[in-house]
């Protein structure tokens, strides 16, 4: 009998924990508000980026994607363009850095803004490296295949999918863009 009230004790403390709003006991609805405040500032970083990048592709449309048949006028805009995207994307990382994440998601945001560093890290050694060649010909070696790059972005896609699945715990829907 005492087992049972134990377990039954247990059970009713979780249920009660999972109403209220979870581990530090805010209500979920305040958690949502938290939520909902700290998510409308992180997209409208993302967007103001993202649409600035998408820029980028009108702004060089010989960028450093795409690497057949390149002058050295195309270098020199392969060099730019991908100059410009390191500090978009550095700059992405600053603004959501300064945001305040909600205790409830703190530790997913901390760990995708480490997972983009380590891309921001692998997007300066490109960029040095963009910045010395000489030839189109050094493009395709800077840019091959990274396992660490897929790696990190991978992680982030993974702890921002998380991220969503955490954020459904407190009945807030949140859509974003975890893509590699």
């Amino acid at each position: 009998m005492l087992r049972l009230l134990l377990f039954l004790s247990v059970t009713l403390l979780a249920a009660v924990t999972v109403a209220c709003g979870g581990d530090n006991g805010r209500p979920k609805a305040e958690v949502k508000t938290a939520l909902s405040g700290y998510f409308e500032q992180y997209l409208k970083i993302h967007e103001d980026v993202n649409r600035r990048i998408v820029g980028l592709k009108a702004e060089y449309p010989k960028g450093y994607l795409d690497l057949t048949d390149k002058s050295a006028a195309d270098l020199q805009q392969t060099k730019d363009s991908y100059r410009e995207y390191s500090a978009l994307f550095d700059e992405f990382d600053s603004r959501v850095r300064a945001l305040d994440p909600p205790a409830e998601i703190s530790d997913l945001a901390q760990q995708v803004l480490d997972a983009d560093q380590a891309i921001s890290a692998i997007n300066h050694d490109r960029l040095a490296k963009v910045e010395a060649a000489s030839s189109t010909a050094e493009l395709d070696t800077i840019f091959a295949e990274n396992p660490s790059f897929t790696a990190a972005v991978e992680h982030t896609v993974k702890v921002c999918t998380s991220m969503i699945e955490r954020a459904k715990q407190y009945d807030y829907e949140l859509d974003l863009p975890c893509r590699g």
